[in-house]
């Protein structure tokens, strides 16, 4: 599976750095929507770290970028587990803001095939949870979800 990670609006620069280093070391490029007006204070990341990161200033310009078969969306208002998620050989896993997620008007300009997956560790208002859920997430997507364990049982 090729595996890409869309950080949209991230707020906090360290969360930012985090999830740089977690993309290259899962080997997922890493694209970063642009939040208007911050200062993501990059410099003391490594050059290959820096060389993974990709930043736009929409959803539909990284959508263009990415260019996967399938769009896994973390959220807190998601409707499905990961655990009932099928990914493709091209997916993207999508985070949103500490603060605000990713709002449904956007969510709406991802394109099909996507599943909006609930992610475990919300909380009103801010979270810094977010680099937490991504790494759950992709522990969940590079073992398979379990599915193996699972067909062998059957």
């Amino acid at each position: 599976m090729e595996l890409s990670i869309i950080f949209y609006h991230p707020k906090n620069p360290q969360n930012l750095q985090d999830v740089a280093v977690i993309a290259y070391s899962a080997n997922a490029r890493l694209y970063v929507v642009r939040r208007p007006g911050t200062d993501y204070r990059l410099e003391s990341l490594p050059d290959y770290v820096r060389s993974n990161m990709v930043f736009v200033d929409s959803v539909e310009e990284v959508v263009k970028l990415a260019s996967a078969d399938k769009y896994i969306v973390l959220e807190v208002y998601g409707d499905k587990l990961l655990s009932e998620v099928e990914p493709a050989e091209k997916t993207a896993l999508i985070i949103g803001a500490e603060d605000y997620g990713i709002p449904r008007t956007v969510l709406e300009k991802i394109p099909e095939p996507r599943d909006l997956v609930v992610i475990p560790v919300g909380v009103e208002g801010m979270s810094y949870n977010v680099v937490a859920s991504l790494v759950m997430a992709l522990y969940e997507l590079k073992r398979g979800n379990g599915r193996e364990k699972r067909a062998r049982r059957s």
